[in-house]
Order: C-alpha cells, then sequence, then structure tokens
C-alpha cells in the first residue's frame, strides 16, 4: 500500500512526518539501526561500522536500502521530510 500525501497546511505536513517515522520503525532491523546511527546520532559511515562491526560496505548498502524503502513507501517528498525530522 502506498502512502504518496499531498499536503496544503501544518497538520498533513505532521501526518506526512508521522507516516515517515513510522515507516522508519517498519525498516528491516539491521537497516533501521543502521540508518537511525546515521540520522538521529550522526555517526559517520566509518563510525557505523566500527560501532556494528561490520564493513563499512555494509553500512553503505543498509542506507542505500532504507532510503530506496522509504522512497517507495512515501514518493518523492522523502528527502525533505527526513530533512525536517534529522536536520542533515
Amino acid at each position: 500500500m502506498s502512502h504518496f500525501v499531498e499536503y496544503e497546511d501544518d497538520n498533513d505536513l505532521e501526518r506526512l512526518i508521522t507516516i515517515v517515522k513510522n515507516e522508519i520503525q517498519n525498516l528491516p532491523p539491521k537497516c533501521k539501526k543502521t540508518f537511525l546511527l546515521s540520522k538521529e546520532e550522526g555517526l559517520t559511515n566509518i563510525e557505523i561500522a566500527e560501532f556494528l562491526n561490520v564493513s563499512v560496505k555494509s553500512v553503505e548498502a543498509h542506507i542505500t536500502k532504507a532510503f530506496s524503502i522509504l522512497r517507495s513507501k512515501i514518493g518523492s517528498r522523502t528527502d525533505a521530510i527526513l530533512f525536517l525530522l534529522f536536520h542533515t
């Protein structure tokens, strides 16, 4: 099911942010953990790799997969909403 949402006011924006947060929680566990370490904690890919004891390539793959999943669920406004949530 797709959650593409057009928003025209703050209530719609809040609803879209809630959808994004829910979709982040629904990511596969390793993707979610890696994504949140990157976006919430602000860790670099190298720091995440060391923390999780995985390769940097693995970290990159998980973050790429997370973005891909989020974009497929949320649509073109994903990057803007993530910016609002994480200021990155």
